[in-house]
């Protein structure tokens, strides 16, 4: 039976906008996920999930609401099920347009919904533009808006440029005045199409000191806001973490594309090129099963390389205990193979989160009151020092 953390499916890779940084390679692939692909995913995954699994199921690159909602009734149609009860759907969305039929079937259907909002709108519009070349953050607020009066309260991923970095007070109160009370951070990051960051030559102190001051601001003003990556590892140095670091393990992730490409480990794979691991493409779904997969040899010598990489990680790094072996499509992309270790998204994404949290706790002498695992983080953090 399968246990995976996460399913990623792409209903299209079309995308309705164009960031200057997206690193997807067919954003202009109008394909829609067949039924076939859809009854396939049922058959060959769902069916086969453990009754206890409890998977985040992502709708998910390039843009899922350009999918029409009829599409989406039939594949919860087809999916619902089989799909286990601790299941959590979510769509990730860039938040352009949002009618009132995708609000009311967010709610019909206990959907989840993301938004990609980086932060103020001077720092949103300079790189999440319209496909015409136009600002979106204003459309992106007023359904942030409409969300929020229909009570759904989404998650917001924002990706990071440099110049984020000294402005973490207008940050955190972009975050506060538009009740904001979940964030994830990302930097600018070499990925797919995006063969450069922006951040190279940034020192990670930067960021710990951006990451700080927002939860420090947070704390100060009793505001409760829940920071992804400070989460994620503060859960797991209080050993309330559900599981390791799922990227590095077979099935954990499941990503599966709009023409049925099986991808595992991380998402990201999906949108790398590497010949010798044919372009980390394992099967499909349409013609495959996950157990003919597992035992190819492209798959075998992947998941050797993979367990090289977390090796290297254990062995060479003082994170290795809040991260558990970095992403592999990093290393693949930074590094240019798997069997390697710390990257540039490891310092800016996971040590600086650690090394954040750590200069939190030092300086909190208090308990905020959203902040429920602060007590065994502090009893544990001498993990990393």
């Amino acid at each position: 039976m399968l246990h995976p953390r996460l399913i990623v499916l792409q209903p299209t890779p079309y995308c309705n906008i164009n960031c200057d940084y997206c690193y997807l390679q067919n954003r202009n692939d109008r394909t829609l996920m067949p039924d076939a692909v859809v009854e396939a995913v049922r058959d060959k995954i769902f069916a086969r999930l453990a009754h206890d699994a409890a998977p985040t199921v992502v709708w998910h690159a390039g843009e899922p609401t350009v999918a029409p909602i009829s599409w989406y009734r039939r594949a919860y149609a087809a999916l619902s099920p089989v799909t286990p009860r601790d299941t959590t759907y979510t769509i990730q969305s860039n938040g352009v347009s949002l009618p009132d039929a995708w609000i009311d079937f967010l709610c019909e259907t206990n959907t989840r919904i993301g938004l990609s909002i980086d932060g103020p709108e001077h720092f949103h519009d300079a790189h999440r533009r319209t496909r015409a070349g136009g600002p979106t953050w204003a459309l992106v607020m007023r359904n942030l808006r409409r969300l929020q009066a229909a009570n759904l309260h989404p998650t917001v991923i924002t990706v990071l440029q440099p110049g984020a970095l000294t402005a973490a007070a207008e940050f955190y109160r972009f975050y506060r005045d538009h009740d904001i009370h979940q964030v994830s951070f990302s930097i600018d990051e070499a990925e797919g199409a995006h063969t450069a960051s922006s951040f190279s030559g940034i020192e990670k102190e930067q960021v710990v000191d951006f990451l700080q001051a927002i939860l420090t601001l947070a704390y100060q003003d009793g505001y409760p806001l829940y920071v992804r990556e400070i989460e994620r590892i503060a859960h797991r140095l209080a050993g309330r973490s559900v599981s390791e670091n799922e990227q590095v393990e077979p099935w954990q992730v499941i990503v599966v594309a709009a023409n049925g490409d099986l991808t595992s480990f991380s998402p990201e794979f999906m949108e790398l090129r590497s010949a010798p691991h044919n372009n980390f493409c394992f099967g499909n779904i349409l013609r495959d099963d996950i157990e003919a997969v597992s035992s190819s040899a492209l798959f075998t010598r992947t998941c050797e390389e993979i367990r090289a990489g977390v090796a290297a990680c254990r062995d060479g790094c003082r994170y290795f205990g809040v991260c558990g072996g970095g992403a592999p499509a990093n290393k693949m992309m930074e590094n240019g193979s798997l069997a390697t270790s710390e990257t540039l998204f490891c310092r800016l994404s996971v040590q600086s989160a650690a090394d954040a949290l750590l200069a939190f706790l030092s300086t909190a002498a208090d308990k905020p009151a959203h902040a429920h695992w602060l007590d065994a983080a502090r009893a544990e953090h001498a993990t990393l020092n």
